[in-house]
């Protein structure tokens, strides 16, 4: 600081007066980044903090649900009877904060790998066998009799070329799938460059949640089932 004020034309001297002003002007001029930048603090802790995400309840039979705009797939639900949501696989984080494009599930690149679409519908009423009959039953009359044991622990029945899902393979939790199951597309000869994935249900007190995946999740299944009770129960509402 000396060196600058012994450098300083004698005119400056005369302008400000004194020795000892033009020193409390150069010291202040030192200062002056340091207080801009306490300034600029002060009013980023002031600053108003963000408006909390907007969220919605839905109807859902006799269930009422509440989820944050950033999970639904959709701004506004065409079927009052349905939801919507899109979240990140593993942990199911929302991933709809702009719904405008969202590639589908199992679409090349790690964003699209990692994307899970979710359908909440109410769950329909089983009577009698129906209610009592695991998937691996269910299924049973379209499956080819050989089983493998695949990603995850599961076990992978193939559908009957025949059968109404013909170029699907069932994925089961051992031993009947009544914990896990999921039909997942069989990969296509030659490949058509459309993605592959795989749907799997669980009713969730009287909600049924139909959760649509790519086939790289298979091996999580156990992570994919308890994160989607985690959230649908989250969103229940008294």
């Amino acid at each position: 600081m000396l060196l600058v004020f012994a450098a300083f034309p004698a005119s400056a001297q005369a302008l400000f007066g004194s020795d000892a002003a033009l020193r409390k002007i150069l010291l202040l001029l030192g200062f002056g980044p340091f207080v801009l930048l306490l300034a600029g603090l002060a009013a980023w802790r002031l600053w108003p903090a963000p408006a909390p995400q907007e969220a919605r309840t839905f109807n859902l039979g006799n269930e009422r649900l509440r989820f944050a705009a950033s999970y639904l797939r959709n701004g506004e639900t065409l079927d009052p009877e349905r939801i919507d949501l899109v979240v990140l696989a593993p942990d199911f984080s929302p991933a709809a904060a702009d719904p405008q494009r969202l590639p589908s599930a199992g679409e090349a690149g790690e964003k699209g790998r990692a994307e899970i679409f979710i359908a909440l519908t109410p769950a329909p009423k089983l009577e009698g066998r129906a209610a009592a009959a695991a998937p691996a039953e269910r299924y049973g009359p379209y499956l080819a009799a050989e089983a493998q044991v695949a990603e995850g622990g599961l076990l992978r029945r193939r559908f009957e070329d025949k059968s109404p899902y013909a170029g699907e393979d069932l994925y089961l939790a051992p031993p009947d799938g009544e914990e896990f199951y999921a039909r997942c597309q069989r990969q296509r000869i030659p490949d058509d460059g459309l993605p592959n994935t795989c749907l799997a249900e669980f009713r969730i007190e009287s909600i049924l949640a139909q959760i649509r995946f790519d086939p790289a999740w298979l091996g999580q299944w156990a992570v994919l089932r308890a994160n989607a009770f985690l959230l649908v129960r989250g969103a229940l509402q008294p």
